[in-house]
């Protein structure tokens, strides 16, 4: 039996989604809890790790009931006399006075049986059968319609419900699509950082709160509601206990209205809700606080922003086409392949050479080797003639790849078809390759604590990448000397289209990139325009010494200002279903390790077309994107320059870096 069990984590989104392949619960407001009864002794764990086996006799005692040895996830929930949560009062619990329940959802062992690995549906029907006899634990039960459910929770005014593939196994510590939560009230975790004076009679006005974001502790927000009277010297003196003189963020605290601030250890982590995300990433006021979480460890608080519902459905389609398309003798036949991480998606690239016949090229720095270059990616168009491709453009695009961290989107079947995503080398590297090594911002059970990026500085490591299966190469917007300082702000021009409207959805990008040329101009700003090599239009404006944070409020800035010009066509709707065809103005692409197609990538779409650096005056209605495909693209520099090479001007650069600074300026 495992000692220790980190519980496996749902992803944050927006809306319910609906498919009969998941199985979908109510969302319990408790303390999670992983049980372990091995030989009658019973050890009850916190989602940190802490022993909470003493707080919960009648549960303790329930477990030792069961005669069995068995690990049980579940939450442990006291109901009120409505047969309503009540959080406050589940941490007044002294063991006694109120009904406490276990609510049971997931077996992961029993009588020696490991079983993570089983599909959910059957670890739930033992784990229904185990705990049916006793009236502590109550069953968490599985209902088919998503968004029922969810309906019925908001009538009912609990905390909302978690959607759960039927097949999936236990994936310990990891926050995938194979189970998803959708709130009804935006509440979260943050780490308190501070407390504003009060200048009445309250203890404190407000407290100051944050999350970890890359490892950096980030102030957010701010909260100065949801106190209780007799509470607040009481939360007061917790405070005082552990000021410090400096502050703990990384960032600058705004909105202080005078007020005198304290500082503290980011230890206490406690439970707001609040009305919305910012576009700069705070807090929306007001943030009311529920209470302490004593369950949870400061250093695993991040920001959950909630992914949009369209998106994860893609992704899921995207897996399960992946799974169809894995070669059937994979699963029986052991690779002699290494892999550093657990589930490595090199795995499906060894796959996907399995059978090919392989070429070797000596070349300056190392040699290559091309695996299946008859491999058909368009109708017509081999994998062999996109090698050519890259290796004539290999002069263009390498300048705006190096010293760049990659992100690897490998098709490995057609261009059309699903993506296997790469970030860590695990050893794959050319010889001839750089690594740039980043610690992994959200620790994995199976996946190492490190990443080792490619980084793409010469013809040899490009042309690898689109053997392995990049279609497009997707470089971040800093690089390895300074990688917290971007070199660009980018505004992603992103239609919402159907197949039959692309065009239309085109046509409106142009527009919209006509109004961000008015908005630059205002600012005298220098920007650069391309083709998004699919249906938008990807703007890049030249900066340095600015982080991530600074870049991506003045992208919100900008966009804000840009769709106040053209109201009628665009959006600042981050919901795909609600952009009602809009173009959407995207300023979201402005953080570390974010990533953008590279000026002449080719793109992933249903013809082979290159994102194109174009000429302002080229962008107008009518320009045709469909022109810019891999065959046209090399004699279009015969005749015309390329429109980037100034992006890396130094004069462009400065000039940008002041204005800039005003912008950033005005907001305080």
């Amino acid at each position: 039996m495992p000692a220790h069990i980190r519980p496996m984590l749902c992803t944050l989104i927006k809306e319910p989604i609906d498919r009969n392949d998941y199985l979908y619960e109510v969302k319990w407001d408790g303390y999670r809890i992983i049980s372990f009864v091995e030989k009658g002794k019973v050890h009850m764990d916190s989602r940190s790790g802490l022993n909470y086996t003493s707080k919960y006799p009648p549960v303790e005692k329930a477990l030792k009931n069961l005669k069995h040895d068995v690990i049980i996830d579940g939450e442990v929930v006291v109901f009120n006399q409505e047969e309503q949560p009540d959080f406050d009062a589940l941490q007044l619990y002294n063991g006694h006075e109120s009904p406490i329940k276990y609510c049971v959802f997931d077996l992961l062992w029993m009588d020696g049986q490991d079983l993570r690995g089983f599909p959910l549906t059957e670890r739930k029907e033992l784990l229904k059968m185990l705990v049916k006899d006793n009236e502590v634990f109550r069953y968490s039960d599985s209902f088919d319609d998503g968004p029922a459910l969810y309906h019925q929770m908001l009538d009912l005014n609990l905390e909302g419900i978690v959607a759960k593939k039927k097949d999936s196994k236990y994936s310990e510590g990891e926050r995938g699509n194979d189970w998803l939560k959708t709130p009804t009230r935006k509440r979260q975790e943050f780490v308190i950082g501070g407390w504003a004076e009060s200048d009445k009679a309250r203890s404190f006005k407000s407290l100051l709160f944050g999350t970890y974001e890359n490892g950096k502790f980030t102030w957010i927000g701010r909260s100065g509601g949801g106190f209780k009277d007799k509470e607040m010297p009481g939360i007061l003196k917790k405070l005082q206990a552990i000021e410090i003189d400096k502050s703990p963020f990384i960032n600058k605290v705004l909105d202080t209205k005078g007020a005198k601030t304290h500082w503290v250890k980011p230890q206490l982590v406690a439970n707001f809700e609040f009305a919305t995300w910012t576009k700069t990433g705070r807090i929306r006021k007001p943030a009311t606080f529920l209470g302490f979480r004593l369950d949870k460890n400061p250093k695993e608080v991040v920001r959950e922003v909630p992914k949009l519902t369209g998106v994860i459905e893609d992704e899921i389609s995207e897996d399960k086409a992946i799974e169809k398309s894995r070669p059937k003798q994979s699963l029986t036949k052991k690779s002699t392949k290494k892999y550093l991480n657990k589930d490595s998606n090199w795995q499906r690239v060894d796959e996907s050479f399995e059978g090919s016949e392989v070429t070797e090229f000596p070349m300056k720095h190392c040699t290559v080797q091309l695996h299946g270059i008859g491999r058909e990616l368009w109708k017509g168009v081999a994998k062999g003639d996109l090698i050519l491709y890259y290796n004539k453009i290999a002069p263009y695009i390498l300048p705006y790849l190096q010293g760049r961290p990659q992100s690897l989107n490998l098709k490995l079947t057609r261009a059309g078809g699903p993506t296997t995503f790469i970030k860590d080398m695990e050893n794959r590297q050319p010889d001839c390759a750089e690594i740039f090594t980043d610690q992994r911002r959200v620790k994995k059970v199976g996946k190492r604590n490190q990443i080792d990026y490619l980084v793409c500085n010469n013809l040899e490591t490009l042309l690898t990448m689109i053997d392995w299966g990049c279609v497009d190469i997707n470089p971040w917007a800093s690089r390895i000397q300074q990688p917290e300082e971007p070199d660009y702000i980018w505004l992603d021009l992103d239609p919402t289209v159907t197949k039959k409207t692309e065009d239309q959805g085109f046509e409106q990008a142009i527009h919209v990139a006509i109004a961000t040329k008015v908005v630059l101009g205002n600012h005298k700003l220098k920007g650069f325009i391309k083709t998004s090599g699919k249906t938008g239009l990807h703007i890049y404006i030249p900066c340095s010494r600015f982080s991530f944070e600074q870049t991506r409020l003045i992208a919100n800035i900008l966009a804000d200002e840009v769709y106040e010009l053209v109201p009628d066509i665009s959006t600042r709707n981050e919901t795909v279903n609600h952009r009602k065809g809009k173009v959407y103005i995207d300023a979201n692409q402005n953080d570390y390790a974010d990533t953008l197609a590279a000026p002449y990538s080719v793109r992933p779409y249903h013809q082979p077309i290159v994102s194109t650096p174009l000429e302002w005056k080229e962008v107008k209605p009518g320009l045709d994107r469909y022109k810019f495909t891999m065959n046209e693209i090399l004699s279009r520099l015969d005749k015309k320059v390329d429109f980037f090479r100034e992006i890396q001007d130094e004069k462009n650069i400065s000039t940008n870096n002041l204005l800039l600074e005003k912008i950033l300026v005005s907001q305080k």
